[in-house]
């Protein structure tokens, strides 16, 4: 799911995607314009390409929000946080997320 606050900068319509991690890209399709806008068809094997495991979290980056093709860079975060840390921070659960500000 792509956050509503960036429904503004993105097409309102489904247009091919790209994500770039780690000098790779993986080309996938924005669906936008719905109450949930969303990356779809190619999201599966960027997932299984990086070896995402529940709990790791993904931070983007719009790159390019065109009415072409929209670009996010991506960053993987691993969710083998430290015990002390992961203690503070919480993210145990869906319902209490680390949150990054």
């Amino acid at each position: 799911m792509v956050p509503r606050s960036l429904a503004p900068f993105l097409p309102a319509t489904t247009v091919p995607a790209k994500v770039t991690w780690h000098g790779r890209s993986w080309e996938m399709r924005f669906t936008g314009g719905r109450q949930i806008q969303r990356l779809e068809a190619g999201w599966r094997g960027f997932a299984l390409d990086n070896d995402l495991k529940l709990g790791d979290g993904c931070v983007f980056e719009l790159l390019d929000g065109k009415a072409e093709g929209v670009v996010f860079r991506v960053q993987v975060l691993r969710a083998d946080i430290p015990e002390e840390i992961r203690e503070r921070a919480g993210g145990y659960t869906s319902s209490t997320p680390i949150l990054i500000d």
